[in-house]
């Protein structure tokens, strides 16, 4: 699953999309909050979205945003659900899931999306003065 304010997380899945083809992404729900929509409504969203999963299905949830009304309220379904959340979203964070085998554990999904995104970060003006001309 991924959310996030306004439609960053359904543009995010069409992104991927172009990279990765549409195969795979069907099996993505994604939530949009906006600025005037209501703790009630997000809750709403995300019971609306819990539903494609089974209740011991383990589900990953990639955020927009650490302290945002989406991220606080997808938390509070980890005490009752199987819900692991990963804030501050990026593509190359989507593509890993959306890449990875069925069968990885979910601890080592987790630890390899979280690289993913750390790694994706970068100044990369300052990484091509240090590689001259070597590839970056």
């Amino acid at each position: 699953m991924v959310a996030s304010h306004g439609d960053l997380s359904n543009a995010i899945l069409r992104s991927a999309a172009l990279i990765a083809g549409d195969k795979g992404l069907q099996d993505y729900v994604h939530i949009e909050v906006d600025l005037n929509d209501s703790r009630e409504k997000i809750r709403k969203m995300v019971d609306d979205a819990i539903t494609a999963w089974q209740p011991d299905d383990e589900i990953l949830v990639l955020t927009d945003i650490i302290g945002g009304n989406v991220t606080n309220i997808l938390s509070e379904y980890i005490s009752t659900h199987n819900i692991h959340i990963i804030t501050g979203m990026n593509l190359g964070m989507v593509l890993e899931t959306l890449f990875a085998d069925e069968s990885t554990p979910i601890d080592e999904l987790i630890e390899t999306v979280l690289t993913m995104g750390k790694k994706g970060i970068r100044y990369l003006n300052e990484q091509i003065e240090k590689a001259g001309d070597a590839e970056v």
